[in-house]
């Protein structure tokens, strides 16, 4: 049976050509993406919203001057919906992109530089949204009930804007999900060779302590309950961290025996 011939090498141009229709689907999908989310703008507003009606409802004194949050520009709430349609837009439309640049990219790589990029890929959208759930369900929660609290205890009524608290809530997601790559980060330093398995599980102790210490600036208040909350999915994090360092090790080992 004749072998079919291998295909030609493809010219610098066929790849400038394939890299503009990539494009222009990427900024189609993005462009459906986000006007799909602006049409759910109530519902937008609803979700953004939520954290902040469920604090409100804790504190009746408040009610009657507080409803909801104020406007200061006639365009602020049209300026706001666009950001947060655009966010979520991207947000939608991202299996899509993923999609395409893994299509684009993934000749120019090796079956296990694919398998490798894959795995750290899929894990770092794992952890991050993990963190951005956890940043919006606990974290935001408790840090508006500081807050409240706090202003409540000067005597100030939190007449708070729909841009501050947009760009408070979406500041607190991005920490926290991005705080949740730990695991990959201590992976990565173990496949550098700046750290080992063995020397992250050695330092355990001090790890636990610097977590707490970070959790004291990144928990909304002082008290130790709060603090604790923050920290403890930060210790189980560290240890995921020290599993997938294994794990990391052992890859970098079986690359070397091969080679």
């Amino acid at each position: 049976m004749p072998q079919r011939p291998p295909d030609p090498p493809r010219r610098f141009t066929d790849h400038l050509t394939e890299l503009r229709r990539m494009m222009i689907r990427l900024v189609a999908a993005c462009f459906i993406g986000v006007v799909a989310a602006f049409l759910k703008s109530d519902w937008l507003f609803s979700a953004l919203l939520y954290p902040f009606t469920q604090i409100l409802g804790k504190y009746p004194s408040l009610q009657a001057k507080v409803q909801t949050l104020q406007t200061l520009t006639p365009v602020e709430a049209f300026m706001v919906n666009m950001k947060l349609a655009t966010i979520v837009g991207l947000v939608l439309a991202s299996p899509y992109l993923l999609r395409e640049i893994w299509v684009f990219a993934v000749p120019a790589l090796k079956p296990s530089e694919r398998q490798a990029l894959l795995i750290v890929f899929s894990l770092g959208l794992f952890f991050f949204a993990g963190g951005v759930l956890f940043g919006y369900w606990v974290v935001i929660p408790l840090a508006l009930d500081f807050l409240m609290k706090y202003n409540l205890s000067f005597h100030f009524t939190p007449q708070w804007t729909l841009e501050g608290y947009f760009n408070f809530v979406m500041n607190f997601l991005l920490v926290f999900g991005l705080v949740f790559e730990l695991p990959l980060i201590l992976a990565a330093l173990v496949s550098i060779g700046i750290a080992t398995p063995a020397f992250l599980a050695h330092k355990r102790k001090h790890a636990i302590v610097g977590i707490f210490i970070v959790a004291a600036f990144l928990a909304p208040s002082a008290d130790p309950v709060t603090q604790t909350i923050v920290a403890v999915p930060l210790i189980l994090l560290y240890e995921v961290g020290i599993w997938l360092s294994y794990l990391a090790m052992r890859q970098k080992t079986n690359s070397f025996s091969k080679a």
